[in-house]
């Protein structure tokens, strides 16, 4: 059924005639990962390396070479000092994209294509990075990745799961809602101290309500418990932190959710994420450095591009063979970097539920 113009037209298309929509440049984002860990962590230098980086921990260090002495004792030689080698290799990711002058040149009207191109494929290298610090994994990945946080966590071997003696820089929470106790243990378990707590939405969600108005399952809960180190802060901006006796709680799209059991150390395989409800969670301490400083923290290095800072390497074709039309090609280097183990943990298998004393 037409619509009736008004006046003067047969009715309301013919009057469209006369115009044409107006069509607002560029591409609004719908697609958006908050936190990239590359933001958060140190970014340094790692050109000219040679074909690894190795650096040193101390292993099995003992004070027991120190004698109590009488007087008229006789003092022994001894020796007893030993190392740990950590080796890790800079990894490359590749992104290349092939643009037809006809588009470029005839289309190019209210948008520049080339540009439009250039800012969506730095879009994806950057964001791959910061997948990559979270999930890389050098042994059982896919060729060519680095280590990334999960899997220098799984090298503290068998999670701790609330007893025993596995090393409680890596713990399990088998599938239950976050336990505070555990996030008190692993402070404890990282002496040299921790920066930030990398968190998924989904946890910290639960944090929010347990700090605002339910309390925490065992304590009161839904009549708002005892809050202890558990504190809401501002930060530079004005805005609110979550934070855990004053350690700031950083919450990241990048921790996805995950398939329960894998990559913990127990195993033999790489943390995989999974889209469906039935996915479980990890968290993150982590203490930042630059280990090329010979600071003890976390890092991502860099290598073989030409400006201070920059994550890739940006190599234009300005003409194909065989093609009318121009490339370009954006190349990163990298890898983690950790360089004591004492500056990383992980909770693991964190279930969307809430939170527990």
């Amino acid at each position: 059924m037409s619509e009736d113009s008004g006046g003067h037209w047969k009715d309301l298309d013919e009057a469209r005639k006369l115009t044409e929509s107006t069509k607002i440049p560029g591409v609004f984002a719908t697609d958006i990962k908050r936190n990239n860990p590359a933001e958060r962590l140190p970014v340094v230098q790692a050109s000219g390396t040679g074909k690894s980086l190795k650096w040193l921990r101390e292993k099995n260090f003992s004070e027991d070479a120190v004698l109590d002495l009488d007087i008229g004792d006789q003092l022994t030689w001894d020796d007893d000092v030993e190392y740990d080698e950590v080796e890790t290799y800079l990894k490359r990711l590749g992104i290349q994209r092939k643009l037809d002058n006809f588009v470029k040149e005839v289309y190019s009207t209210y948008n520049n294509y080339r540009a439009q191109a250039l800012l969506e494929t730095e879009k994806k290298v950057i964001r791959r990075i910061g997948d990559r610090i979270i999930y890389g994994d050098l042994t059982y990945g896919a060729s060519g990745q680095w280590d990334g946080l999960h899997a220098y966590a799984a090298e503290r071997s068998t999670p701790w799961a609330g007893s025993g003696t596995n090393s409680k820089l890596n713990m399990d929470m088998a599938s239950a809602g976050l336990s505070l106790q555990y996030v008190r243990t692993m402070e404890d378990a990282l002496p040299l101290g921790v920066d930030e707590i990398w968190t998924p939405f989904e946890i910290l969600r639960w944090l929010d309500a347990a700090y605002e108005e339910k309390g925490f399952a065992g304590l009161k809960y839904d009549t708002a418990g005892n809050l202890g180190f558990l504190q809401r802060t501002l930060n530079d901006l004005g805005k609110r932190v979550m934070s855990w006796n004053g350690i700031p709680f950083a919450r990241t799209d990048y921790l996805m959710g995950e398939t329960t059991g894998t990559g913990t150390g127990a195993t033999s395989d790489a943390r995989t994420k999974l889209a469906t409800s039935s996915a479980e969670y990890s968290m993150f301490f982590v203490l930042k450095g630059n280990v090329m400083d010979e600071e003890p923290g976390v890092c991502f290095a860099y290598g073989a591009t030409e400006g201070a800072g920059d994550l890739y390497k940006f190599t234009p074709f300005e003409k194909l063979e065989d093609y009318d039309g121009e490339g370009m090609r954006l190349v990163t280097y990298g890898a983690v970097l950790l360089g004591s183990y004492l500056a990383l943990g992980r909770i693991a298998d964190i279930a969307d539920a809430a939170v527990t004393v």
